[in-house]
C-alpha cells in the first residue's frame, strides 16, 4: 500500500492558512507505517481539482482529499469529483431533515445554503461525520481508493479516524519514529558527517530537518532494534551537537542539568533584550534555578548595575569580547548566582560599521572557575539575530554543565 494526499482551498495556496490536515495527515499515515509519497495542493476550483485526480500516480493505491466540502458557493470538491468520475448526485432528504432537526436542538435555524451537503455520490460509500454535517466519501476507482474529507481539522480527523483507519492499518506493523535534535551545526556539515550511516540499516529512513536553531534528524522504521541501533551510531558521530530527543527544547535540557547539579542562574542581556531569560523561564520549576536578569542597554546600566567598567567601554565599546567578560561577571556576582551568561552585540537593521558590522555579537559565560566568551557574525534580520544568540547562549550554558 502507498499512500498520497491531496488538500483543497486557495487559503491553503495563498499562505493564509497553514496546511495543518496534511501536516496531521502525514503524521497519522507514517504512524501506521504507510508515509505518503505524494501530496497535492489544489485551489477550489474545478479545473484545478481534476487536473489533480488525473495526475494521481498509479502506484498509490489510497489518496485521502480534504476540503472543499462546505456549505458555501467555493465548497465544489463533491460536485467536481462526481463530473470527474462520472457519478450522478442525489439530493438525501433525510439526511437533510436530521441536519434540520440537530440545527434546531442547538437553537438555531439551518441555512438553505447548507442543502449542498445533503447531496451524495450515487455508487460510492458514505463516509459518515460524528461532529459535523459535512459527509464524505469512498470511492473505488482504477485499483485505488479515494477518501473525500471535509477540511475542517476536527471534522477530518474524526472521519479519518472512525472510517479510514480501519481500512488502511496495516495488521501487525507500526511505524517507529524517533527524533535527534542537534544545534550548532549546518545541515550539510551534519549530513556529512552522517552520509554512509544509512548502509548499515536499511530498513530506518533518515530525514534532515531544518530549522532557524538548529536540525532535526527524524529516523523512520518498522524494526525498533534497528532504529535504536542508528539511534546509538548518530549519537556517536554527532556528540555534543545534539541536546535532546523528539520536542525536547534546548531551555529545557539546561533547566534539567541546572537542576540536576543544582546550581542558580543570572542572565545580562543586551541585544537580546531578555529573550535568554525569557527562554529559561519557559521551563516549569525554572524558579528553583533562574534568579533574575539585568537587560543592560544603556552603557550607564552597564556600569551601575553590572559593574562594567568606564574605560573598558571607552577603550573597547559595548560590543566587544572585553565588556561581555565584565557583564557576564558583574550578573553573576550582583544576583549572587553560581552562573552569569551575559550578551551584546548589534541585532541591526543599523547601527554597523566595517570594524563592528549588524549580526556582530559577543556571548559570555562566567563561573566561579573561569570565563568563556564566543564571538559570532549572524545576519541582518534583527530577530533572526536575537534568536540566534539565545540558541548559542543556552547552548553554551549546556556545553558547559554536561562537560564540567
Amino acid at each position: 500500500m502507498k499512500t498520497g494526499i491531496i488538500t483543497v482551498g486557495n487559503e491553503l495556496l495563498t499562505g493564509f492558512i497553514d496546511d495543518t490536515n496534511a501536516s496531521w495527515l502525514g503524521r497519522a499515515l507514517t504512524a501506521i507505517g504507510l508515509p505518503p509519497v505524494w501530496h497535492l495542493t489544489v485551489s477550489d476550483n474545478r479545473e484545478e481539482i481534476k487536473s489533480a485526480l488525473a495526475t494521481i500516480p498509479t502506484n498509490i493505491t489510497d489518496v485521502i482529499i480534504t476540503g472543499g466540502l462546505g456549505p458555501t458557493p467555493d465548497d465544489i470538491t463533491m460536485k467536481t469529483v462526481a463530473d470527474f468520475y462520472g457519478f450522478d448526485l442525489e439530493y438525501d432528504e433525510k439526511y437533510w431533515k436530521s441536519l434540520a432537526q440537530r440545527f434546531k436542538r442547538s437553537g438555531r435555524t439551518i441555512p438553505e445554503i447548507n442543502k449542498n451537503q445533503a447531496f451524495v455520490l450515487v455508487g460510492p460509500e458514505i463516509i459518515p461525520n460524528p461532529v459535523g454535517s459535512a459527509r464524505g466519501a469512498l470511492i473505488n476507482q482504477n485499483n485505488q481508493r479515494l477518501y473525500i474529507l471535509p477540511g475542517v481539522p476536527i471534522e477530518m480527523k474524526a472521519m479519518y479516524t472512525a472510517t479510514i483507519l480501519p481500512l488502511i492499518k496495516p495488521e501487525n506493523v507500526v511505524a517507529k519514529v524517533s527524533v535527534l535534535r542537534t544545534t550548532g551545526i549546518m545541515e550539510s556539515a551534519l549530513a556529512e558527517k552522517l552520509v554512509n550511516i544509512n548502509s548499515n540499516f536499511p530498513t530506518v529512513t533518515m530525514a534532515y530537518l531544518p530549522r532557524i536553531t538548529g536540525v532535526d534528524i527524524r529516523l523512520i522504521g518498522n524494526d525498533q532494534v534497528e532504529i535504536e541501533g542508528f539511534k546509538l551510531e548518530v549519537e556517536r558521530i554527532a556528540g555534543d551537537y545534539i541536546y535532546g530527543y523528539e520536542d525536547t527544547e534546548l531551555e529545557d535540557v539546561v533547566g534539567e542539568l541546572l537542576t540536576k547539579e543544582k546550581l542558580t542562574i543570572a542572565t545580562a542581556e543586551s541585544c537580546t533584550g531578555g529573550l535568554v531569560s525569557h527562554r529559561l523561564t519557559q521551563t516549569p520549576g525554572s524558579s528553583d534555578y533562574f534568579m533574575g536578569s539585568i537587560v543592560a542597554y544603556s552603557n550607564n546600566i552597564k556600569m551601575n548595575l553590572l559593574d562594567v567598567q568606564e574605560s573598558t567601554l571607552l577603550k573597547y565599546g559595548a560590543v566587544s569580547e572585553e565588556t561581555v567578560v565584565e557583564m557576564a561577571i558583574g550578573a553573576r556576582t550582583r544576583l549572587g548566582t553560581d552562573i552569569g551568561i551575559a550578551t551584546t552585540g548589534i541585532a541591526g537593521p543599523g547601527g554597523g560599521t566595517p570594524e563592528k558590522p549588524v549580526g556582530l555579537v559577543y556571548i559570555g559565560l562566567a563561573t566561579e572557575k573561569r570565563v568563556k566568551t564566543r564571538k559570532f557574525i549572524f545576519h541582518f534580520n534583527r530577530q533572526l539575530n536575537k534568536l540566534l544568540t539565545s540558541q548559542v547562549a543556552l547552548n553554551m550554558i549546556r556545553l558547559e554543565l554536561k562537560n564540567a
